[in-house]
Parts: C-alpha cells; structure tokens; sequence
C-alpha cells in the first residue's frame, strides 16, 4: 500500500463522522440479526462446517509438500473433512450440540469462578466476581435447561448481542469527551 492509500485511510479511521455512520449501521444490522436468531445461528454453523472443509483442503496440500509430518496432516485433513461435512448436513443438530457445549461451558466456568470468589474473599472487587460466577450458572442452567429449544435462539442471539455491542462501543469511542465538547 503506498503512502497516499495509508493516508487516506488513516484519516478515514480518524474522522469521527465516518466512525460514527460506521457504529450505527453495525448497531442496524445487529438488531436486525437480533430479529433472526434462528437463521443466524444455523448460518454460523454452516459457515463453521464450510470453514473445516478448506482446512482439510489446506491439510491435504500441506500433507503433500512437508513429508515430516504427513501421517498428521492426512488424520487432521480426515477430521476437518468429517466435523465440517457433518456441520454442514446435520446443521440442526450441530447447531444443538453446540449449544449444548456453551451451555456446558457456561455451568463449568460459572463454578469456577464461584471457587475463585470464595478463595479471594477478601480482595477487591470480590463481590463482582460473586455475581459474575452467578450470571454465568444462571446462563449456563438456562441453556442446559431450555436443551435442545435453546438451540434456536442461543448461538445467533449471542452473535446479534455482540454485533449491537461492538457498534455501541465503536459509537462511544468515535464521540468526543464531555470535556472536549464542551
């Protein structure tokens, strides 16, 4: 990239105007997403099994240029090839297991967190790690729970929540301080 194309962009990145507009479509269309979880979180998968298939198509091509390791990039290249056929055949219940792993997940790192609490009771911010571990059990039991109907909505609205709030950070962040704007 030459200097007048790294310039132009740089000060792209700087206008907060361009910023702005940039922060309100993304919070747009994760609100749109936020309409579809459903479709969302099947795509997700999809695109996840989609990914796999060129990793193994990768592994393959890797398998046959680097003799050193040939016989772990061909089990590698038939792993991808299986998880990402799958994925993308039974996105249904791919979608399901997924949901079920994040709900799993969420239980164990929420009894985690709840075993560090208790053992820093003392530092500070300790009444925050509480109520995080519990968000997290709560989460985590809500998804496990709800299995396998969390599965409809869980994976895309995560995806939607994340979207509306990265556009609202990147808002904040392109907005002047209080003490510049005044």
């Amino acid at each position: 990239m030459d200097t007048h194309e790294s310039n132009f962009w740089s000060r792209m990145a700087g206008n907060t105007w361009v910023v702005s507009v940039l922060a309100v479509l993304e919070l747009i269309l994760g609100f749109i997403l936020l309409s579809f979880p459903v479709l969302l979180g099947a795509s997700a998968v999809w695109v996840g099994g989609f990914v796999l298939l060129i990793a193994g198509v990768l592994r393959v091509v890797h398998m046959f240029n680097y003799a050193y390791n040939r016989w772990w990039n061909m089990l590698t290249a038939i792993l991808y090839f299986f998880t990402g056929g799958v994925m993308m055949y039974y996105t249904g219940q791919s979608l399901a297991m997924i949901t079920l792993l994040i709900g799993a997940a969420l239980l164990i790192g929420g009894v985690m967190r709840l075993l560090v609490a208790f053992s820093m009771l003392k530092a500070p911010g300790s009444a925050w790690r509480f109520f995080n571990a519990i968000i997290s059990l709560v989460l985590g039991a809500m998804v496990v729970y709800g299995w396998p109907e969390s599965s409809l909505w869980l994976i895309g609205t995560i995806i939607a929540v994340e979207m509306i709030f990265s556009g609202w950070t990147l808002l904040f962040m392109a907005l002047p301080p209080r003490s510049e704007a005044s």
